[in-house]
């Protein structure tokens, strides 16, 4: 007697719809996460552009304050506001 094969069941759409699915989420997923990259890029690039502006601000404000803390200018302008070295009798010395 001769067996009779059954014919392959034909593939489940339902299987190939979720692998589909699957592969789209995986490629969505991706491009989410470089898209996000690339906005924390651009994020960090302005950042460091803000810091070089800020240090940059910094050495101008300490280059100003050296210039209004210098003796020859602060000697010049002392006698407009009427100030004059110490009399010795002002001076106190701490022990």
């Amino acid at each position: 007697m001769s067996r009779r094969t059954r014919p392959a069941a034909p593939p489940s759409r339902l299987l190939a719809a979720l692998l589909g699915v699957a592969i789209v989420a995986a490629g969505f997923a991706t491009l989410m996460v470089r898209l996000e990259i690339t906005q924390e890029g651009y994020r960090l690039s302005a950042l460091r552009l803000e810091l070089r502006d800020l240090e940059t601000r910094d050495q101008q404000l300490r280059l100003e304050a050296a210039e209004l803390e210098a003796r020859p200018r602060l000697r010049a302008l002392a006698p407009k506001y009427g100030l004059a070295p110490a009399a010795p009798a002002q001076v106190v010395v701490m022990p």
